[in-house]
């Protein structure tokens, strides 16, 4: 039996961002679909436990006779003992360098193209996508109001561009907007100074609560710009809402039927999108809010895209990578 564990950090945070959601739809769903001659374990911090109900196998860092899987390469966790079998991904930092070529699991196509960029073999890298709980993000009743979401931050120099929120609020006055930020917006003295009545923010919603949210919803505005696997956009689809964002990075191979904006830009720090790059995100949402069938159509087809999240087909895609890791300790290379 082939013995695999994943060294990370948090399954709670007070801040739920992506690589904490990753981490829980993990524990719950890889023990549940896993076969018989694979061992899966997860090794987080002291008292560290998943927040949804799981059979999940909690070890410690160091324990012996696993292969080691770190999903992320810039926290101290990277820094444990790896041995000569050890595997990262998907969150890796590719500024850092790269000691040793390992197998690696990426979000997208477009995150392993920019590896190879980096001379990583091609090999050796694995393409696996965030899992979406289906027994979570599914369709549900939209809200009697026409609503119109953003999920994100304002952090790392505006890079979820909250900034396209404010300005579509008042261009159309008359629909709702709501945001959820992870946490308490701090930057917001670029984005907000002008607080239109017909913004909503909301901050720190747990995950279990997000569905039953952003399923109300009836558009997604993905104001990022960039993106390897946006959980926001594939959550969003998973309850069959439409989805406006710019094609950049890996949202182009995530969501390619969704109102995708093309050649657009952003300024200098605090990277906000520039007024053409509004303009179009405008032009978008007014296609959608007045075109019933359009909105609709790509609803369909969101929900058709997001099956390759749904937990059992990515899972198969975790367990050949295991098998892969699998083969490369018994070949001993």
């Amino acid at each position: 039996m082939f013995q695999f564990k994943f060294i990370m950090d948090y399954f709670q945070a007070k801040a739920m961002s992506g690589p904490y959601t990753e981490a829980n739809m993990r524990a719950k769903w890889l023990p549940r679909f896993c076969p018989p001659d694979l061992r899966i374990a997860f090794a987080p911090n002291p008292g560290q436990v998943p927040i949804y109900p799981s059979n999940a196998l909690l070890v410690d860092k160091y324990a012996p006779g696993w292969w080691n899987h770190f999903v992320q390469n810039y926290t101290p966790d990277f820094q444990v003992y790896k041995g000569d079998f050890w595997s990262t991904g998907p969150n890796f930092d590719q500024h850092r360098p790269i000691e040793r070529h390992v197998p690696m699991v990426v979000y997208s196509e477009f995150q392993k193209q920019y590896m190879q960029e980096y001379n990583y073999p091609a090999h050796l890298m694995h393409i696996i996508p965030n899992i979406v709980d289906s027994e979570i993000f599914y369709p549900r009743r939209k809200s009697s109001e026409t609503v119109v979401g953003w999920i994100g931050h304002d952090l790392n120099g505006l890079l979820k561009g909250p900034e396209v929120m404010p300005f579509l609020a008042r261009r159309f006055p008359h629909i709702r907007f709501e945001m959820i930020l992870s946490a308490p917006p701090s930057n917001q003295h670029g984005w907000l100074n002008d607080h239109p009545p017909n913004l909503f923010i909301r901050t720190n919603v747990p995950h279990h609560q997000m569905a039953e949210i952003v399923g109300s919803w009836h558009i997604l505005i993905c104001g990022s710009k960039t993106e390897n696997c946006p959980n926001q956009i594939l959550e969003a689809m998973s309850c069959g809402v439409p989805v406006i964002a710019a094609a950049m990075g890996g949202i182009y191979h995530v969501a390619s039927s969704q109102r995708l904006i093309f050649d657009v830009n952003w300024g200098s720090p605090p990277y906000w999108w520039l007024p053409d790059a509004l303009e179009k995100y405008a032009s978008a949402l007014q296609e959608l809010l007045f075109n019933d069938a359009y909105r609709n159509y790509l609803s369909q087809l969101a929900l058709n895209e997001s099956k390759q999240f749904a937990p059992e087909a990515v899972c198969k895609k975790w367990y050949e990578f295991m098998y892969l890791c699998r083969d490369i300790a018994e070949r001993g290379v």
